[in-house]
């Protein structure tokens, strides 16, 4: 039986959401959590293969989740996601508390296939 990988987006806009899992659910299992706590939840339950998380949670600080997520789940990619232009420094500020990428908000064709190649990144690690 063929299973598919299993994607976590967490943000705490409710329209995002519905896109991103509308965007991502060709081939893949989309989970879907509106706070960092939901995601935690998900993430112990759950093995996704890649994790995409806001940097700008409403209730908390997605970096700081990015960072607890990376430290449970060191081999499972974790894409840092923002509707703010980031510079190279932020972005090696972000891999440097566990984040493999960052991906500008809206979801655009890109999303997708940068999603897909990222299951192999995190094994790497």
């Amino acid at each position: 039986m063929f299973l598919k990988s299993m994607i976590l987006v967490v943000d705490d806009d409710s329209t995002f959401l519905e896109q991103a899992q509308k965007a991502l659910d060709r081939d893949r299992q989309v989970y879907i959590a509106s706070d960092a706590d939901q995601a935690w939840s998900l993430a112990q339950r759950f093995g996704f293969s890649v994790m995409l998380v806001d940097l700008e949670l409403g209730e908390g600080d997605g970096l700081d989740l990015i960072e607890r997520l990376h430290d449970a789940f060191p081999k499972v990619a974790i894409v840092a996601i923002s509707d703010r232009m980031s510079g190279r420094r932020e972005l090696t500020h972000l891999k440097a508390r566990g984040a493999a990428a960052l991906l500008s908000k809206p979801i655009t064709p890109e999303w997708k296939t940068l999603v897909e190649q990222l299951p192999a990144m995190g094994r790497r690690k």
